[in-house]
């Protein structure tokens, strides 16, 4: 029972703080005004680029299912999870430095 709670109190709790930290950086940059048509550009591209590494990331999951390796559903979650954020952050330095 403790470690339902510490996991449900890591869950929220990242939540929280991930959610404030996104609200005060956008209004920390809107005061200097860092959000401008090249911000929104950035993040566009980097979204649509990442949601292509994620369709990959899922067609090699499901590879990896019809060879039947044993890959749980939380697994494969957690993977697809991790591409899909880590490429975004990626992909958002890549074409910071490209524009």
């Amino acid at each position: 029972m403790t470690e339902t709670i510490g996991a449900l109190i890591g869950l929220f709790g990242g939540a929280v703080l991930g959610l404030s930290g996104w609200f005060f950086g956008r209004k920390r940059a809107y005061k200097n005004r860092g959000l401008d048509e090249r911000y929104y550009l950035i993040r566009d591209k980097a979204r649509a680029t990442s949601w292509q590494v994620t369709l990959a990331a899922m067609y090699i999951l499901f590879f990896l299912v019809i060879l039947k390796i044993g890959i749980s559903a939380a697994s494969a979650l957690g993977i697809l999870l991790l591409v899909q954020m880590g490429s975004w952050a990626t992909l958002i330095f890549y074409y910071q430095a490209k524009y």
